[in-house]
């Protein structure tokens, strides 16, 4: 290894938390797709902003793990770990080759909500979320725990600050409820330690309202 380990290993549970914002949301965009009936074009622009949302923010989580993880873990890691980051490379490009197909198709539905497009969308947000869950049980079990031996603590926090810094001002209440919805709630005070007592009190309760508020227009109930 080129660098010194960390006295200690990182504490890479926030990655979890993160993602199951993906595996919960990418696990129905499929179907909140198809119940979109045929010229809606109102409540398909309401699905169309919805899964706008989600993949500008994996999109943004994948780019930071490119730019500022897997060369790190290139440089550092035994040669034969190496493949581990390649086959992490290797999945970010299927999902992203999806995802270029799903915004060109996209704008399209979200016009006029033709039942082709819609189905065609709803197929590929399916295997999309067949994509990512493979890519994600791989780097939760095989990749973070190399990455946790690895990196140091402020390169992890490097990552988490350029993926907040990603999220526009406006959404980022809603993606901290999308967060804590199903995040482990010792991770989610953990993300939020740094913040004064008064201010963690206010944001958890505000995000909570944004989620359910979002989740009522998506889904037609607070809790998907």
């Amino acid at each position: 290894m080129s660098a010194a380990s960390p006295a200690a290993p990182v504490d890479t549970r926030v990655m979890g938390v993160i993602h199951s914002i993906y595996r919960r949301e990418f696990r129905l965009a499929g179907e909140v797709v198809r119940g979109v009936a045929d010229g809606d074009v109102p409540r398909a622009a309401v699905v169309a902003d919805h899964l706008s949302l989600l993949h500008d923010h994996l999109h943004h989580h994948h780019t930071t793990e490119d730019e500022l993880c897997w060369p790190l873990l290139l440089e550092r890691v035994p040669e034969e770990l190496a493949p581990l980051v390649h086959l992490m490379e290797s999945q970010h490009a299927q999902v992203e080759t999806l995802l270029e197909e799903i915004s060109g198709l996209l704008p399209v539905w979200r016009a006029g909500a033709g039942a082709a497009e819609r189905d065609r969308l709803a197929d590929l947000h399916d295997r999309l979320y067949l994509h990512l869950g493979e890519h994600m049980d791989a780097e939760e079990e095989r990749l973070l725990p190399i990455a946790a031996r690895t990196l140091t603590q402020a390169e992890w926090d490097t990552m988490g600050e350029t993926a907040r810094s990603q999220t526009p001002r406006s959404q980022q209440m809603l993606v901290l409820g999308m967060i804590m919805y199903e995040g482990d709630p010792e991770v989610v005070a953990l993300m939020l330690s740094a913040a004064p007592a008064p201010v963690r009190f206010v944001l958890t309760r505000l995000a909570r309202r944004a989620f359910r508020r979002h989740a009522r227009a998506v889904y037609g109930t607070p809790a998907p």
